[in-house]
């Protein structure tokens, strides 16, 4: 949950860094408008699979095999086609359809007829002179972000039994800070990534001076508010373009465990954080808000109903700018969208998580963070299956409300989020809106 969010969606900085010099590659190799007539894997596949599969299928990554030579894909070619025909793979659930985010790991129609053909082909190797450069990954269990971190916050040991039901630990360590700075990045290295599902880690602090930065002390959202999360698909954050996120003197961070133990042996877990500061004297223009909308008193999900449906609402107090988006239920978990119910009543789809698969935490960043007026609606709603028809149904029998554990629900749409002032949203408008107004005066019709 963050303004661009490298390391969510499974992206982490070395595709950032490595996609300026793949691009070349990605455009002449697989053509997002074309399919070649006979594809190869050097030319055509391999740019496919570094730009939108490899930050997970490498060695070391969380996925069950690398994918990062001929020899290692050709045995899962089919499998591989399966799984993105079906846009199973990469993990990118919304409706494609419904506003642009970056970074987005999710094929083209393309790019998947490419991988298709390829398959079908006999899935030929081509020749090595076609082959972009291999990336290059920082070593596993390092800060991804090319520098070291300024403060480093190691949670306490957990034992996670070899098999039990999920644990819920909660920690609070201090940060040791003795003066407010504002946070540059932020990334989560857990212990043993197969036993954490989650771990929320919220900033525990006091009030204070918060430096006139807009956004500070805004109903409370700067102070003891979710700093930030490490899940599957979702582990630091990085903060641009005038934003930041504030951690005060004197703070702790709680770290808010769930843990799901591996069936095969116990495990000592903790995770660490490692923050990195923006140099001492700096001040931000804004400061990003994390906000859950959710309706944990109302959440109720009779047995077998395929389409429970649940709603929560969050009001916006001010001009605000919307960075992010990330669903959050459990085994039930179908669909979430977020829409905004403006002043004047129109209403604006922002994001329609319309494939949810629950082991993903993936956060949806705009492309163009979407600007609205003061006193918006942002309105969540949820939609969980718990159907016979469910696969991941632990039992279609149970009626289900909200709950810590899998087997039970949530329905979390978080937000990360800055206000702006009324002149600030009036510039936005402005310049939204010349485009339309020179197409008017031009007397051209839109295409």
């Amino acid at each position: 949950m963050n303004p661009n969010r490298k390391l969510a969606t499974v992206l982490a900085l070395a595709f950032v860094l490595c996609a300026i010099t793949q691009a070349k590659y990605v455009t002449a190799g697989s053509n997002e408008g074309a399919v070649p007539a006979k594809p190869t894997f050097t030319k055509d596949i391999l740019p496919i699979l570094q730009k939108s599969c490899q930050d997970c299928h490498r060695t070391g990554g969380m996925a069950p095999m690398p994918l990062l030579t001929y020899e290692e894909v050709r045995p899962w070619a089919r499998s591989i086609k399966e799984k993105v025909v079906a846009r199973y793979m990469p993990p990118w659930h919304i409706d494609r359809t419904v506003g642009e985010y970056s970074p987005d790991p999710s094929l083209t129609d393309a790019q998947i007829a490419t991988i298709a053909r390829w398959v079908d082909g006999g899935a030929a190797k081509g020749g090595q002179s076609d082959a972009p450069p291999p990336r290059v990954f920082p070593p596993a269990n390092t800060w991804v972000f090319g520098e070291e971190p300024d403060l480093v916050v190691t949670s306490a040991g957990f034992e996670v039994p070899a098999v039990a039901a999920d644990q819920y630990p909660k920690v609070d360590v201090p940060t040791g800070l003795t003066e407010d700075r504002y946070i540059k990045w932020m990334q989560v290295i857990p212990e043993d990534p197969k036993v954490l599902h989650h771990v929320l880690i919220y900033a525990l602090q006091g009030e204070g001076a918060g430096g006139g930065v807009r956004g500070e002390q805004r109903r409370g959202l700067a102070s003891n508010s979710l700093l930030t999360e490490y899940a599957r698909g979702n582990d630091g954050d990085v903060f641009t373009n005038g934003t930041a996120k504030l951690l005060k003197a004197g703070s702790k961070l709680r770290f808010s465990f769930h843990y799901h133990p591996n069936g095969e042996k116990p495990v000592n877990e903790h995770a660490r954080i490692g923050i990195k500061f923006f140099p001492k004297g700096y001040t931000p223009k804004y400061l990003i808000s994390t906000k859950g909308i959710s309706s944990p008193a109302t959440l109720a999900i009779p047995p077998g109903e395929a389409n429970a449906r649940s709603d929560a609402y969050f009001r916006l107090d001010e001009p605000a700018r919307l960075v992010s988006f990330q669903p959050h239920m459990h085994y039930r978990g179908k669909r979430m969208t977020l829409e905004a119910i403006l002043p004047s009543g129109e209403v604006e789809l922002l994001t329609d998580v319309a494939h949810f698969v629950w082991t993903w935490q993936i956060t949806y960043a705009y492309k163009n963070p979407p600007a609205f007026p003061k006193n918006t609606v942002l309105h969540m709603t949820a939609y969980h299956d718990n159907s016979p028809g469910n696969k991941e149904n632990p039992d279609p029998t149970a009626f289900v409300g909200w709950g810590d554990r899998t087997v039970d629900e949530m329905n979390i749409g978080w937000l990360d989020f800055y206000y702006i002032s009324d002149q600030e949203y009036a510039e936005i408008q402005k310049r939204k809106n010349e485009p339309s107004k020179a197409l008017a005066a031009s007397g051209a019709r839109p295409q």
